[in-house]
């Protein structure tokens, strides 16, 4: 499947590295996840509120929910592209969809979703999403 335009205007470029392939040669099933997990981390800090600035409003994100659906390969020396956007704030909850796609290519190879909770990292309860997020997020989202 060929990648649209529908796709999200961020992404974050990962290079496949030997480490992260399998017996089969192609990469790790799992590895899938961490891919997403980078890529939701550098989509924090592209809309303004990467690690450190959620830590200094005693805020942290938990997964509670990852789900990831396959339907290409990528092998060593591939570069692939994850683009991310929030499809859904909820109250306290945040859900990432995003489309993995081999560069050259643009072939779809893998579609998933994070779903995380914003935790007050004092009381490690779920809390709502701060105002100053929300309007970051929907500001990225609908410039570009």
């Amino acid at each position: 499947m060929e990648s649209d335009n529908s796709l999200p205007k961020f992404y974050l470029s990962i290079p496949v590295r030997y480490a992260d392939t399998d017996a089969q040669t192609h990469v790790f099933f799992a590895n899938y996840f961490t891919y997403l997990d980078e890529a939701y981390m550098a989509y924090l800090q592209e809309v303004g509120f990467s690690w450190d600035e959620l830590a200094k409003l005693n805020l942290e994100t938990y997964y509670v929910n990852a789900d990831c659906q396959f339907s290409g390969r990528a092998f060593y020396g591939d570069t692939l592209r994850v683009y991310t956007a929030f499809c859904k704030l909820g109250n306290s909850s945040l859900v990432a969809e995003m489309t993995i796609v081999k560069a050259s290519t643009n072939e779809i190879l893998a579609q998933g979703h994070l779903t995380s909770v914003m935790i007050d990292s004092t009381t490690e309860k779920s809390t709502r999403i701060p105002d100053q997020f929300r309007a970051a997020v929907e500001k990225y989202q609908n410039r570009h």
